[in-house]
């Protein structure tokens, strides 16, 4: 088990009253990647792009650049596909440094999956292509079936090997050192064993903290809102919507699905729900997960603080619809108790604008046509009908059942982002320029899943690599030409003498 283990931050969502109503004191856990490689290392493993028109949408909002089809050659820079046969070659790379696989054994029962959607109508697709809407056997960042983080797949080849890469490890990140006078960023502070240490920059600070700790370290650092750094005795460098637009991909338990024939499941479905305009966009995924039926109704939310352990026995399928567009904004604010090494406080404000739930309750619908499929009756799966704790008072499989099961059993499937947003300079809300730059602070720049001005609609860890790719190319362009301007003004000189 790695999320609520030692290498994960263990952050938890404030008290709401629209999510997590049944959770431990109504707070809901938000796993965060506390090692290198960040939360590569303890995610769902699923590679997944998002929409194309999700890209569209980023660059129609001011961010130059940053379309499908500027951003497809770096999806593709950094992948190293091993089942080129099997998708569409056209979207997908090898020779990248991130390799991306099929499982090499995909049980009969997660193929008949993939089947009953296909009986209710979804096409097998390559839903890393133009075109999401359907079902596929899902790809993940493995190699050989062993997990690849963006640590081993990144930075380990590279250990060692490149003078000017120096890794600390057990260091903890104050500030980012800023000169409030020139507004120029020069280095960072950070704990280690006990004692503060800088380290100073000979040309620009990289902030990738990840979209609850990038906000965090800026607050603290003096770049934020003017009144909330006030209220925790930061002096104010640069006031700016930082912690705002916080955005995720959320799901709910209780849809349960009783087995007689057992596997683990690793297909994807993304469907529209009526509420969704664009005639080709998802608003919903389908997810899955094994479960211990019995254990779960007996006490679900033990089950959901262990939900992540490894089953050597299980006879159920979760059916996770996770909503993949979302209305609902959240913020990350700093801990007043102790802003620097406090856990910071998080406000999902999930289920806060009404047609979250609705498209929520409208994925569980759709989810429960699979019931009905020859496959599902083939396999012996069928839905578990014993209403949970929190909702039996209300008749269960109604639109008010699955409203209610939505705001108790509220999960996530920890794609958090946006809290660094990107936005041209006109934008009161922007965070960081196109080109990553933090507005009003020199040589200072966010390259994590925290600029995305809004969610994609699907997993974020390759977008976050796409981000990190684009990211490092605009570092080379700006130093690269400040090199080149400073070669050419050396050659007039000499050259006028």
């Amino acid at each position: 088990m790695l999320q609520r283990s030692s290498i994960d931050w263990g952050y938890a969502t404030q008290p709401s009253p629209h999510s997590c109503l049944a959770r431990d004191q109504g707070r809901c856990n938000w796993a965060r990647g506390k090692v290198m490689g960040g939360s590569s290392t303890i995610n769902y493993l699923i590679y997944i792009r998002g929409h194309p028109r999700d890209y569209d949408e980023w660059e129609h909002k001011g961010n130059r650049g940053w379309s499908y089809d500027n951003v497809l050659p770096y999806f593709i820079k950094s992948e190293d596909n091993r089942n080129l046969e099997k998708i569409d070659t056209y979207y997908h790379g090898t020779g990248g440094y991130q390799t991306v696989e099929f499982f090499p054994y995909q049980d009969e029962n997660t193929i008949g999956i993939v089947k009953a959607y296909q009986e209710l109508g979804l096409e097998y697709v390559d839903q890393n292509s133009e075109k999401m809407i359907g079902t596929m056997l899902l790809q993940h960042t493995t190699r050989n079936g062993e997990r690849l983080s963006t640590n081993g797949a990144f930075i380990r080849p590279i250990r060692q090997k490149r003078e000017n890469l120096s890794v600390q490890p057990n260091s903890h990140v104050t500030k980012i050192l800023i000169d409030s006078k020139t507004k120029i960023a020069y280095g960072v502070e950070y704990l280690q064993k006990g004692k503060l240490v800088q380290a100073i920059a000979k040309k620009e600070v990289i902030l990738s903290a990840g979209s609850i700790n990038s906000p965090v370290l800026l607050m603290l650092s003096g770049v934020g809102p003017a009144d909330h750094l006030s209220e925790n005795g930061i002096r104010i460098i640069k006031d700016l919507a930082v912690g705002f637009n916080l955005q995720d991909h959320t799901t709910i338990d209780g849809v349960v699905f009783a087995l007689t024939n057992y596997s683990a499941t690793s297909s994807n479905a993304f469907v529209q729900t009526k509420y969704e305009k664009e005639y080709d966009r998802p608003d919903i995924q389908f997810s899955m997960d094994t479960v211990n039926v019995a254990d779960f109704y007996t006490d679900p939310i033990l089950t959901y603080n262990t939900a992540l352990l490894p089953l050597s026995y299980y006879d159920g399928l979760m059916l996770r619809p996770i909503l993949l567009n979302p209305e609902s904004r959240g913020r990350v604010l700093l801990n007043s108790s102790d802003p620097t090494f406090g856990t910071p406080l998080i406000y999902a404000n999930t289920f806060t604008k009404e047609i979250d739930l609705l498209r929520i309750v409208e994925g569980v619908k759709q989810g429960l046509n699979l019931e009905a499929t020859h496959m599902f009756k083939h396999f012996g799966i069928r839905l578990a009908t014993t209403p949970l704790p929190a909702c039996e008072h209300i008749k269960f499989g109604s639109d008010e059942y699955w409203a209610c099961i939505a705001m108790a059993y509220t999960s996530t499937i920890f794609h958090p982002v946006g809290t660094c947003k990107m936005g041209p300079k006109h934008d009161e809300t922007a965070v960081v320029d196109p080109e990553l730059k933090v507005h009003g602070i020199k040589n200072l720049r966010v390259i994590d899943s925290s600029i995305m001005p809004k969610i994609v609609r699907g997993n974020t860890n390759a977008p976050t690599i796409m981000i990190a790719e684009k990211g490092s190319d605009f570092i080379k362009a700006t130093w690269l030409q400040k090199h080149h301007e400073q070669s050419a003004n050396t050659f007039q000189l000499t050259d006028f003498f």
